[in-house]
């Protein structure tokens, strides 16, 4: 299983919390802002599957400030996300994997991870071009975080 930032919010969002400007690839932007997390809740508790919340934070008062941060990515410290469990893996830690076929075949590296609706899409990097790869155990029969190597099975035109 992958874990993203977003399986924890309410431990990412606390009152208190530190965010810093960044990227998609978890990079800090240069003369980052921080900002200080003053209140949270997720936009309908009701329902378990929305993943949306509703942050108040000290340094944006108002809504043109907050218009400013409309699209931009939130960064944590690592040391405030809570530890992953044995079955899971960090999304962060999947770009740059080697992905090799059942038997050995090298198909290529991990170049993106992207969120979707359905899940998790991983980006190869091939020499035939950019498949996107659903996470999925249909697919992904494994991930060794030791030699960074994720196996997939081959299944017709999941590479094309």
């Amino acid at each position: 299983m992958v874990k993203s930032l977003t399986d924890a919010p309410d431990v990412l969002f606390a009152s208190g919390a530190v965010l810093y400007a960044g990227d998609m690839h978890g990079r800090e932007s240069a003369g980052a802002e921080v900002l200080h997390v003053a209140q949270a809740r997720p936009v309908n508790a009701a329902d378990p599957s929305n993943r949306d919340w509703l942050l108040r934070v000290a340094e944006i008062s108002d809504r043109d400030v907050a218009a400013m941060w409309n699209g931009r990515h939130l960064l944590v410290e690592n040391s405030s996300l809570p530890p992953v469990s044995d079955d899971e893996i960090d999304i962060g830690e999947l770009p740059g994997m080697r992905v090799e076929l059942v038997g050995g075949e090298l198909v290529g590296h991990v170049s993106e991870v992207y969120t979707a609706p359905q899940g998790f899409l991983l980006e190869l990097e091939t020499a035939n071009g950019r498949p996107l790869v659903p996470w999925h155990n249909q697919f992904v029969q494994s991930v060794d975080e030791t030699t960074r190597t994720i196996v997939l099975v081959p299944v017709d035109g999941l590479l094309d």
